[in-house]
């Protein structure tokens, strides 16, 4: 049985649908992301570019041409700043 493809109105609705799913459900390649999502291979790589290029998601090699996604982990800055004098 083939999953229904929908698309989704537009690129934010797609990576928050991605990034939901990647936290519900952990790390999951492309096509993982494509079979659970019933979204199109080539929204969930774009939006899996976004997010990546943003820092909300991270890619790790799996097999030749094929990576895991996953939801980066975040950083947390020290609110203060370190200065030098002259």
């Amino acid at each position: 049985m083939k999953p229904t493809i929908t698309q989704p109105s537009s690129s934010q609705s797609v990576d928050r649908k991605m990034l939901l799913l990647l936290r519900r459900k952990g790390a999951q390649t492309i096509e993982g992301l494509t079979m659970l999502t019933g979204i199109g291979w080539g929204q969930v790589f774009l939006s899996v570019d976004r997010l990546s290029r943003t820092g909300k998601v991270s890619l790790t090699p799996v097999y030749p041409s094929e990576y895991r996604v996953s939801v980066a982990r975040e950083v947390h800055q020290s609110s203060t700043s370190t200065r030098t004098s002259n």
